[in-house]
C-alpha cells in the first residue's frame, strides 16, 4: 500500500513539473537609455506562429506569462526603431532579461498581430500619436469617421477641432493634401488605409528650417497610411433622389502610386450640403452665416470650402489634389477647387442694443436673400533641393470669386416698445474679386552645423470690383419724415503687397544658438466708390451723390528687426526667446469728395518666448508667449457712408491705429500607455491695446462729428474706433479612456472662456463681459466593424454683463444631445440613425425651443464583397428642423432664426471601390 501511494505521488509531481508554465520579463529602452512605452513584444514558436504578445508599459517594462517548456523567439519592435529578436529556452525557471536597447531605424510591423490591448496614444515631443487600429469603425467608414472617435477631436458645425483649437491643415504621409482644408481631406480617404494619426502644431517654413519658432503655428493632423495601401485605386461614389425633387450625387477617387498621388472629390446636391466637410443637413445649431445681402465676399479661408450660408443651398463642387516627386530633388503638390452655390436665405433677427438704463432700443428685421456664389481656387507648392546646402520653396495661390445676389428687407426700430422708424428696401449686387499671392523661400546651410541663412519673399495682388443698386422706403415716425432712396453704386478696390524676410542663425556651442532677423514690407490699398442717385427726368442714375462717394488710398510700410536666442539642454528641454522692434508708417490720402491726408507712425517692441519640457515620453508641457500687431482694413479706414440699410448706417474711420495683442498659452498633455488613456489641458490669455471696436451713435448723441449726419430718431450710425481694455481668457481640459467591459471609449471635456470687449454707445464706454461655461461627454463604440455608435451630451451656458446698462445683461443656455448609431444587422442589412436634440433658453421671443432632429435610414449591402449599398433614408423625421443662433457683441445682442431644410425621403446608392494590388480586382 505504501509503495502504491509513493508511486502515485511520484506520477503526480512528475506531471505537475512537466506541465509547469513560466514567465519572461524585461524592459525596452532607446539608445539614450530612456524607456520606450508602447513597444510590441511577441513570443513566437519555431514555426513562426505567435504564442503570446503584449506591449511595454509607461516605464518600458513587459511581462509575458504562462509559457510552456520549449524554445522560442522573442521579437521586440517599435515604430522608427530596428527590430530585435532573441532566442529563449524555458526549462525549469522564469526568465528575467537584461534591459533591451533598440536602435533607431526603419521597421515594418505588418507581420505583428498583437492581441494585447493596443496603446490608444503615445506622446513624442510636440506630437500626440494615435493608433488607428485601436478604434473600430465600419468597413465603409472614411477618415473623418475614424478621427471623430479620437479624444480631444470634435467636429462642431463643420469645423474640425483638435485639443480645443481649429485644425488648419491635414497632411497625408507628411505631405499637403487638398490644400489647407481639413475636412475635405478626411472625406477623400477611407479609414482602412490609415495606420496612425498624429496631432501637432506645425511651424512656419522658416521656423522648421532654422529651429527658431516665430509663433506662427497651425494645428495640424498628419495621417500616416499603411504601407500596403500606398499603391492602388480606391474611393467612393454615391447618388440619390427623393421626394419633392431632392437629389445628391458625388464621390471621391484616389489614384496612389507611392509618391505619385491624384485625388478627386466632387458633389452636386440641392439638400444644403455646401462643403465636402458637411455630413448632414445644416440646421439645429444654426449655420447662420453672414447677414445675407448678396454683397459679402464669400470664399472661406480654406482652399476647399466656402463660408457656410444660412438658408437652403444648391451646390456643385469639384476638388482635385496632385502630389508627386519630380526626379530626386523636387516635391510638388497642387490643388484646384471649384464651387458654385445658389442660396435662398430667409432670416428673422432681433437686436437688443446696449443703452442707458432708462432707454430700451431694439431692432427687428425680416430679410429674404437669393444669391449665386462662384469660387475658383488654385494653389501649388514646390520643394526643390538644389544641392546638399541649398533648397527652394515656391508657394503660388490664385483665387477668383464672383457673387450675384438680391435681397429684400423689412426692418423697424423701437424704443421702449414704441415704434420709431421702419424701412423697406431692395438691394441687388454683382461683385467679383481676384487674389494672387506667391511666396519664394531660399534656404542655405553653411558648413558649420547650425549656421544657416534664409530669404523669404512674399508678394500679393488683390483687385475687387462690382456694382450694386438700392431701392429703399424709410419712415421716421418721430419727425414724420418719409425718405425715398434709389441709388446705384460702383466699387473699385485694389491692393498689392510685397515683403522680404532675412534670417541668420549662428551656433554658439552645442546647446546655444543665436538668431538675427530683418523684415521689411509694404502694402498699398486703394478704394474708389461712386454712388449715383436716380434722376426721374432722364429715368437713369446720373446724379453723383458726393456724400456717399469716396476715393481713398493708403500705404502701410513696416521695418522689423530682432534677435533670438535658443538654449537646448536635451531633446526634452529647450527654451527660446525672440525680441523684435517694429517701426511702421500708415499714410492715408483722400482725394474725393474732399482733400485730406492722414499720417501715423507706430513703434512697438514685440517679444516672443517658448518653453518645451518633456517630463517623460508620456508627459509634456509647452508654454508660449507672443505679441503681434493688427492693421485695420481699407474698408475700416475709408471715410465713406454705407447706407445699404438706412436705419443702420456704417462709415469708416481714417484715424484708426493698428492694434497690438499680447498672448500667453500653456499646454499640458499626458498619454498613459498602461491605461490607454489621454489627458490634455490648456490655458490661454490675451490682451489687446487699441482694439478695433465698434462705436454706435444715435440721434441723441452730442458728438459734433455725428451731428453733421443729421441722424433721425430710429436710425443709428456705426464706425470702428480704437479702444483699450480688450481681454480674453480660455481654458480647456479633456480626458479619454477605454471602457474594456463594454468595448467603448469614454471621453470628458470641459471649457471656460471669458471675454471683455470694449465698445462705444453715444461716446459712453461699455465693456461687454461674457462668461462661457461648456462641457461634454462622449461614449464611442469600439466593439466591432458591424456596430458603430456615438452618444454625446454637450451643455453650454453664457452670461453677459454690461458696464453701462444692467438691463442688457443676459443669461443663455443651450443643451445639445446626440446619438449616432450604425448597425449591420444580418446578411448585409444596415440600420442607421442620427438623432440630435437642442434645447434653448434665454433667447428672445419664441426662440426658446426644444428641437429634435432625427434622421433614419435602412440599407442593404450588395455585391459579393459588400462594397455597394442601397438605402432608403428619411431626413428630419419629426419635421422640426430649425436654424437658431445667438451673436453677442460689445454694442448689442442678436438672435437670429433662418429657414432650414426640413423633412424629405431619399433613395440612394453608394459604392466603395478598393484596388490595392494593381492589375487585380479589388477586395
Amino acid at each position: 500500500m505504501f509503495k502504491q501511494c509513493c508511486f502515485w505521488l511520484l506520477v503526480f509531481f512528475t506531471n505537475v513539473m512537466a506541465a509547469q508554465n513560466f514567465n519572461v520579463s524585461g524592459s525596452v529602452n532607446d539608445q539614450e537609455n530612456l524607456p520606450l512605452p508602447g513597444a510590441t513584444v511577441e513570443l513566437l514558436q519555431n514555426d513562426g506562429e505567435q504564442l503570446t504578445a503584449t506591449v511595454t508599459d509607461g516605464k518600458g517594462q513587459f511581462l509575458l506569462k504562462g509559457i510552456p517548456k520549449g524554445n522560442y523567439q522573442l521579437k521586440i519592435a517599435f515604430l522608427g526603431f530596428e527590430t530585435v529578436q532573441k532566442e529563449l529556452t524555458f526549462s525549469n525557471q522564469n526568465i528575467q532579461l537584461e534591459p533591451i536597447t533598440l536602435s533607431q531605424g526603419a521597421i515594418d510591423l505588418e507581420g505583428a498581430d498583437v492581441k494585447a490591448k493596443l496603446p490608444l496614444a503615445t506622446q513624442k515631443d510636440d506630437t500626440t500619436q494615435f493608433n488607428a487600429s485601436a478604434f473600430k469603425v465600419m468597413n465603409d467608414a472614411d477618415a473623418g469617421d475614424l478621427i471623430n472617435k479620437i479624444p480631444t477631436v470634435s467636429n462642431e458645425n463643420g469645423t474640425l477641432k483638435a485639443q480645443g483649437e481649429n485644425v488648419g491643415k491635414v497632411l497625408v504621409d507628411g505631405k499637403p493634401f487638398f490644400g489647407e482644408d481639413a475636412n475635405t481631406a478626411l472625406k477623400a480617404l477611407p479609414a482602412e488605409v490609415i495606420e496612425k494619426i498624429q496631432i501637432f502644431d506645425a511651424q512656419s517654413e522658416q521656423s522648421q528650417f532654422t529651429g527658431f519658432n516665430d509663433g506662427n503655428t497651425t494645428k495640424t493632423i498628419n495621417i500616416v497610411t499603411k504601407k500596403d495601401k500606398r499603391e492602388g485605386q480606391f474611393g467612393k461614389f454615391y447618388a440619390g433622389y427623393g421626394y419633392e425633387d431632392k437629389y445628391q450625387a458625388g464621390g471621391n477617387m484616389n489614384l496612389f502610386k507611392n509618391d505619385s498621388r491624384i485625388s478627386i472629390i466632387g458633389l452636386s446636391n440641392n439638400i444644403n450640403i455646401q462643403n465636402f466637410s458637411t455630413d448632414d443637413i445644416l440646421g439645429v445649431t444654426g449655420s447662420s452665416g453672414r447677414r445675407g445681402r448678396g454683397r459679402s465676399w464669400r470664399g472661406g479661408n480654406s482652399d476647399f470650402t466656402v463660408d457656410a450660408q444660412g438658408g437652403i443651398s444648391t451646390t456643385h463642387a469639384l476638388g482635385i489634389n496632385y502630389t508627386d516627386k519630380w526626379g530626386k530633388s523636387t516635391d510638388v503638390t497642387a490643388s484646384y477647387f471649384f464651387n458654385n452655390s445658389e442660396n435662398n436665405n430667409e432670416s428673422d433677427i432681433f437686436r437688443d442694443f446696449i443703452s442707458g438704463e432708462s432707454i430700451n432700443q431694439t431692432y427687428s428685421e425680416s430679410s429674404r436673400t437669393n444669391s449665386t456664389n462662384t469660387n475658383h481656387k488654385l494653389n501649388a507648392r514646390l520643394d526643390i533641393k538644389l544641392d546638399s546646402m541649398n533648397s527652394l520653396n515656391i508657394r503660388p495661390r490664385l483665387t477668383y470669386q464672383a457673387n450675384d445676389g438680391m435681397s429684400s428687407t423689412a426692418g423697424m426700430f423701437e424704443e421702449d416698445s414704441n415704434l420709431l422708424s421702419t424701412t423697406q428696401n431692395l438691394f441687388n449686387s454683382d461683385l467679383s474679386a481676384l487674389s494672387f499671392s506667391n511666396s519664394l523661400l531660399w534656404r542655405h546651410k553653411l558648413k558649420k552645423e547650425g549656421r544657416t541663412f534664409s530669404v523669404d519673399v512674399t508678394t500679393g495682388f488683390n483687385p475687387q470690383n462690382g456694382n450694386n443698386r438700392l431701392t429703399s422706403l424709410n419712415n421716421y415716425l418721430d419727425s414724420g419724415e418719409n425718405e425715398d432712396i434709389r441709388q446705384r453704386s460702383t466699387l473699385d478696390e485694389n491692393s498689392w503687397n510685397i515683403s522680404g524676410n532675412l534670417e541668420y542663425t549662428e551656433p554658439i556651442n552645442e546647446k546655444n544658438q543665436l538668431l538675427l532677423n530683418y523684415k521689411a514690407s509694404i502694402k498699398q490699398e486703394s478704394s474708389d466708390k461712386e454712388t449715383f442717385d436716380f434722376v426721374a427726368a432722364s429715368q437713369d442714375y446720373s446724379l453723383l451723390n458726393e456724400d456717399l462717394s469716396n476715393v481713398y488710398s493708403n500705404d502701410y510700410i513696416t521695418h522689423e528687426g530682432g534677435v533670438g536666442y535658443r538654449w537646448t539642454k536635451s531633446k526634452d528641454l529647450f527654451v527660446m526667446a525672440r525680441l523684435n522692434a517694429q517701426f511702421a508708417t500708415l499714410d492715408g490720402e483722400q482725394t474725393f469728395p474732399n482733400q485730406g491726408a492722414f499720417n501715423q507712425t507706430f513703434f512697438n517692441v514685440l517679444p516672443f518666448a517658448m518653453l518645451r519640457y518633456n517630463i517623460s515620453k508620456e508627459k509634456g508641457i509647452r508654454v508660449f508667449y507672443r505679441s503681434n500687431t493688427d492693421l485695420p482694413s481699407v474698408s475700416q479706414l475709408q471715410n465713406v457712408l454705407n447706407n445699404t440699410n438706412p436705419l443702420q448706417l456704417t462709415i469708416g474711420n481714417p484715424n484708426l491705429s493698428q492694434a497690438v495683442q499680447h498672448r500667453v498659452f500653456m499646454r499640458y498633455s499626458h498619454s498613459n500607455v498602461d491605461k490607454a488613456s489621454t489627458f490634455f489641458a490648456y490655458l490661454s490669455g490675451s490682451m489687446t491695446n487699441d482694439f478695433i471696436a465698434n462705436a454706435i451713435y444715435t440721434a441723441e448723441s452730442d458728438n459734433p462729428e455725428i451731428a453733421a449726419f443729421d441722424l433721425q430718431r430710429g436710425a443709428q450710425l456705426s464706425r470702428p474706433v480704437n479702444l483699450d481694455g480688450y481681454r480674453e481668457f480660455r481654458s480647456f481640459i479633456s480626458y479619454g479612456f477605454p471602457l474594456s467591459f463594454i468595448k467603448c471609449n469614454l471621453s470628458f471635456d470641459g471649457a471656460y472662456s471669458f471675454s471683455r470687449r470694449p465698445g462705444l454707445v453715444d461716446d459712453l464706454v461699455n465693456f461687454a463681459n461674457t462668461n462661457t461655461y461648456s462641457g461634454g461627454v462622449s461614449l464611442v463604440s469600439n466593439i466591432s466593424e458591424n456596430i458603430d455608435f456615438n452618444i454625446g451630451f454637450r451643455p453650454s451656458y453664457n452670461t453677459v454683463v454690461n458696464t453701462i446698462s444692467t438691463r442688457s445683461d443676459n443669461d443663455y443656455l443651450q443643451l445639445n444631445s446626440s446619438l449616432k448609431f450604425n448597425w449591420i444587422i444580418f446578411d448585409g442589412f444596415v440600420f442607421r440613425t442620427d438623432l440630435t436634440n437642442s434645447n434653448f433658453s434665454g433667447l428672445s421671443g419664441d426662440l426658446n425651443q426644444n428641437i429634435w432632429l432625427w434622421g433614419l435610414a435602412i440599407g442593404k449591402k450588395v455585391f459579393k464583397n459588400e462594397r455597394g449599398e442601397i438605402s432608403l433614408a428619411v431626413n428630419d423625421l419629426l419635421n422640426q428642423n430649425q436654424s437658431i443662433s445667438r451673436n453677442i457683441t460689445e454694442t448689442y445682442i442678436e438672435d437670429r432664426q433662418t429657414n432650414a431644410l426640413r423633412q424629405f425621403v431619399m433613395l440612394s446608392f453608394t459604392y466603395n471601390f478598393r484596388n490595392f494590388n494593381l492589375g487585380r480586382s479589388g477586395r
